[in-house]
């Protein structure tokens, strides 16, 4: 026999039923609606590139370190092993949409270029680690992005120092001239399609041709196979001349693995390095290497 309560609880239930059969239809109903994205509009700090670093280029504002165990100069094998280690990082400061398929960003990067010696001093029988170079870079872009193109407007400025343990190795105590310290703008264009990067640029110097040569051009491509696989096929090759070295080329190869499935993955490549030497006052020495990198970008 129905209690005086139980009418009254039955009509509760069957409101609560009613209600949550509303629900979920206007939830669908307003989650369906088309979000539409404003033209023109801007943003801060946005992330990602428009131009994305040029990974095997040896002066790219990113975080890699290489161990060289096979490293010539001026055709001699070096007694030791070279370990480059670089860390920069770029970051856009405010981009501009004018379009779905038309950008274009003002940004900045800094980075330094280290170069370790490892090597065994036979006088005390022991391993040495020691500080041999440094480089350091500071850039302004504009990069400008349509559809699959992309060109970077750049203004540099590099400046180039040994290491004092090189300095007191090699008993360096005399000004040495050093042409690596200069001011620099470039224009690089880039295309990608389908994991294919292609680019080509050149860049003129800003200081007095007697202090240093002025012209340089650069062109490579770089390949990564478009999958959703954590573990990818990578490698490319990027060519560097300078007016400084009479355009005697610097060419970096690279091929191995980009792993991840973010926009800051990790890339391991087995590369080498044949040209001037690409860091240090010593650019005009002719230099030859291989050995394994892992490279980063950490923003």
């Amino acid at each position: 026999m129905m209690n005086r309560f139980s009418l009254p609880f039955l009509l509760f239930l069957c409101s609560l039923g009613a209600l949550a059969q509303d629900v979920p239809d206007t939830l669908v109903i307003r989650q369906s609606m088309p979000v539409q994205t404003q033209y023109p509009r801007r943003e801060f700090l946005p992330k990602g590139h428009l131009f994305e670093p040029i990974l095997l280029d040896p002066l790219e504002a990113q975080t890699s370190v290489s161990v060289l165990p096979g490293y010539w100069m001026d055709g001699k094998k070096y007694n030791g092993s070279l370990v480059p280690f670089t860390f920069g990082l770029r970051k856009p400061i405010i981009r501009w949409y004018k379009s779905a398929e038309r950008s274009s960003e003002l940004s900045f990067d800094v980075a330094s270029f280290t170069q370790f010696e490892v090597y065994h001093d036979p006088v005390q029988n022991k391993q040495r680690r020691q500080l041999m170079n440094t480089d350091y870079r500071l850039s302004f872009l504009y990069n400008l992005k349509i559809r699959q193109h992309s060109w970077r407007f750049r203004l540099y400025h590099l400046s180039s120092h040994l290491g004092d343990d090189y300095l007191f190795r090699n008993q360096i105590n005399y000004y040495l001239p050093n042409p690596v310290n200069y001011e620099l703008v470039d224009v690089t264009y880039n295309h990608e399609r389908q994991g294919l990067r292609k680019y080509i640029g050149v860049g003129i110097g800003l200081r007095k041709p007697e202090e240093r040569k002025r012209l340089s051009a650069e062109a490579g491509f770089f390949y990564r196979k478009p999958s959703q696989a954590f573990a990818r096929l990578a490698g490319g090759i990027d060519l560097k001349v300078w007016q400084q070295t009479d355009f005697r080329p610097g060419i970096k190869a690279g091929i191995g693995l980009e792993l991840g499935r973010t926009a800051n993955n990790f890339t391991f490549l087995l590369e080498s390095y044949t040209g001037f030497r690409p860091y240090s006052v010593y650019e005009s020495q002719k230099t030859r290497w291989f050995g394994i990198g892992v490279y980063f970008n950490p923003i």
